[in-house]
């Protein structure tokens, strides 16, 4: 088993919060920004599956893919994992309005990380963190998720949380270490039979 990875994404603060908690490892994790086919489902775990494995079979190499999926407790879970395409058409402050007359303001974020090698099923893996929404949006640059999204432990949005600050919270979440104690066992098993 080669110890090289493929992370397939081009967001460079998850490929950093990826590096960070393989620092030391022996693993070399590699960034490679490709666009998948992004599935229709109400799964986040199975939008990430099917990136990985169409990744893999594209690079021929193993990869790891991850996706997420921002779920609105008040608005029955929208837009779950549909976070990349609202994007694209609400502004923070749609966002706000949809919020009207809300007192719960709770989102939970669905993490998934799916990692395939080459003619095999993926593996996945999954955490989930927990936050509100704003209620007024982030003048800083970002989706308008970005603006809006107050991680636990945190009182402002993500846009106005320093980009060091933000990859160790995500670093801290239960996908990375998983996933990582996955791969080096992994490892571990391949050379001790060698």
């Amino acid at each position: 088993m080669d110890n090289t990875l493929i992370y397939v994404t081009g967001n460079d603060v998850k490929f950093d919060v990826a590096l960070k908690a393989f620092t030391n490892t022996g693993i070399v994790l590699l960034q490679k920004k490709l666009d998948t086919p992004e599935i229709q489902s109400k799964s986040v775990q199975e939008v990430a599956m099917y990136s990985a494995s169409w990744a893999s079979k594209q690079l021929n190499q193993p990869v790891l893919v991850t996706d997420a999926g921002f779920f609105i407790e008040t608005l029955n879970g929208f837009p779950g994992p549909f976070i990349k395409y609202v994007n694209e058409w609400f502004s923070s402050y749609d966002f706000i309005n949809l919020m009207q007359g809300k007192t719960n303001r709770t989102i939970i974020i669905q993490d998934c990380l799916a990692y395939c090698r080459p003619g095999e099923e993926p593996v996945v893996f999954t955490g989930a963190y927990q936050g509100k929404l704003a209620k007024q949006p982030s003048e800083k640059c970002g989706t308008s998720i970005e603006q809006l999204f107050i991680p636990e432990g945190f009182d402002v949005p993500i846009s106005d949380i320093p980009v060091q600050k933000m990859i160790s919270y995500w670093g801290n979440g239960e996908i990375v270490s998983k996933f990582k104690d996955y791969i080096l066992s992994k490892l571990d098993s391949v050379n001790v039979k060698l």
